[in-house]
């Protein structure tokens, strides 16, 4: 199942409102968006170039089609995202 542009900008949009909002990022979005898998991990788990890089997370795609998960640029060959959480400074 790809993942249109529009979905992923949708997504990005909210999720950056909910880390302004300081709410639960996942909890909160995988809501919006059924059929969609979202997960999350610290950026500094996740060595790849972002498919876009935010203020308080980097988004990822991942294609889980090969029963692996790997990442990808492509969001015609994505099933999934990550969302790779910047560490807040205290």
């Amino acid at each position: 199942m790809a993942i249109d542009v529009a979905t992923l900008n949708k997504l990005i949009e909210q999720g950056q409102k909910l880390c302004v909002a300081e709410s639960n990022v996942l909890t909160s979005l995988r809501p919006l968006f059924p059929g969609l898998m979202i997960t999350q991990c610290p950026s500094s788990d996740v060595t790849e170039t972002p498919f876009q890089a935010g203020d308080f997370f980097d988004l990822h795609l991942v294609d889980s089609r090969n029963h692996c998960w790997a990442l990808t640029g492509q969001p015609e060959a994505a099933t999934a995202v990550l969302l790779a959480m910047h560490v807040k400074a205290s």
